[in-house]
């Protein structure tokens, strides 16, 4: 049992989070006496209940998935990695919204420079074999270009589009992060990660929606609605984002735990190397001791 709490936590807390949207988002204080109908609205009849389902079930299924010890392969970690940054995209393309500024300022500096590393460290494998100051040096040069370059043609100017679009950016350079990070067999792990922390950022951020949403149901209802300062977020969005935080535990345990697996075969590996080229050495010593006896007996 010990051996699978990582994704017995993984999976539980997706499931906690869908099972969340069964609870009360948000409802009136008490005090109002609930004069206004709906005084509550629970998961499954709010929007941000939907998104909070889907972001769980995208989790549950992609948690699932790398949980699998197929996906310790490096093709298949890196697919499960894009299916969980399509997914993101869908489920925006899914909910939709208004349009969105984005870029500029210290954040598009921060995306530029996550967009510079990304491709300086998939141009790591081609710097050539120099110095190890030198091979410093000329990555350094490309995460400086590439970064100005990202800043300059993307990120300095803040522009206007559809949520789907600013989601595929980050959606894009996440992916991007995840497979070139070190071991290709942890990418869908480290995607995980991600996920679960902008699940979480979501859910955690729909507050104040899930309030808005209480009050325009009542508007529709009755016409008239209770005032925002008297509705509270309740049991539904903490669940929720309880749920979020123990996935998030079980994604980070599995990833450390296949790490410490990965690390540990490769420095066997290592030191079964040295010993077969150890024993290669003293078998050729051997042997040319066993020459050299041989010859003097000759020269006898």
């Amino acid at each position: 049992m010990k051996r699978y709490r990582p994704q017995i936590l993984l999976l539980l807390g997706a499931a906690i989070t869908m099972g969340s949207t069964g609870w009360e988002l948000a409802r009136m204080h008490p005090e109002t006496a609930y004069l206004v109908e709906p005084w509550s609205i629970r998961g499954f009849e709010s929007i941000h209940g939907s998104i909070t389902f889907t972001i769980g079930a995208l989790i549950f299924i992609t948690g699932l998935l790398t949980s699998l010890e197929f996906a310790l392969t490096p093709m298949y970690s890196r697919g499960i990695a894009a299916l969980m940054a399509v997914g993101a995209i869908g489920m925006t393309l899914l909910y939709g919204g208004d349009e969105r500024s984005f870029g500029g300022g210290v954040v598009g500096l921060i995306f530029a420079f996550v967009g510079g590393y990304i491709v300086s460290k998939a141009l790591r494998p081609y710097i050539p074999d120099l110095p190890s100051m030198a091979r410093a040096a000329i990555n350094l040069g490309i995460l400086i270009v590439a970064s100005a370059i990202l800043y300059v043609a993307f990120f300095g100017t803040s522009r206007s589009a559809e949520p789907w679009v600013w989601v595929s950016v980050v959606a894009i350079l996440a992916l991007g992060l995840a497979v070139t990070g070190t071991h290709a067999e942890l990418s869908a792990n480290r995607m995980l990660m991600f996920m679960t922390v902008w699940g979480g950022m979501a859910i955690a951020v729909s507050a104040a929606a899930s309030r808005m949403n209480l009050l325009a149901a009542q508007l529709e209802q009755s016409g008239v609605a209770g005032q925002y300062k008297d509705t509270q977020v309740t049991s539904g969005y903490f669940i929720a984002l309880f749920g979020m935080l123990i996935a998030f535990v079980g994604a980070v345990s599995l990833w450390a735990s296949r790490r410490d697996v990965i690390i540990n075969r490769l420095r066997a590996e290592r030191q079964r190397a040295a010993a077969e080229a150890s024993a290669a050495e003293i078998q050729a010593a051997l042997e040319l001791a066993q020459q050299h006896q041989r010859e003097a007996r000759a020269g006898k």
